[in-house]
């Protein structure tokens, strides 16, 4: 009966476990603000568009930044696109340029 009641206790943590460890969280290292400056690659998935280009974050830090998008953006939006420690890229969110510190107008030549 003890060896039954082990057993049962062990599958429930193990089952636990397995299920925590399916759940992967994202942790985001910054937002980083882009300005697009030239048209964007194609994939081979009809439909996607992919940029590769440099951008800076809040205290003025230069990272290379890629994301996929459906549509294009036209030259001269600027984007704020968070990026995860990994190097994914959440989806980017069109800023408007006033919105942005002084620091990061200067550095994408604003």
């Amino acid at each position: 009966m003890k060896v039954m009641k082990a057993f049962a206790i062990l599958s429930c943590l193990a089952a636990f476990m397995l299920v925590g460890c399916g759940k992967k969280e994202v942790i985001l290292e910054n937002d980083y603000y882009v300005q697009i400056d030239e048209e964007p690659e194609e994939t081979n998935n009809e439909g996607q568009y992919v940029y590769n280009v440099e951008g800076i974050d809040e205290k003025g830090n230069k990272k290379v930044v890629y994301f996929y998008v459906e549509e294009p953006y036209e030259i001269g939006t600027v984007l704020r696109v968070p990026r995860s420690v990994e190097g994914y890229t959440g989806d980017p969110e069109v800023v408007e340029a006033d919105d942005l510190s002084d620091e990061i107008k200067e550095k994408l030549h604003l």
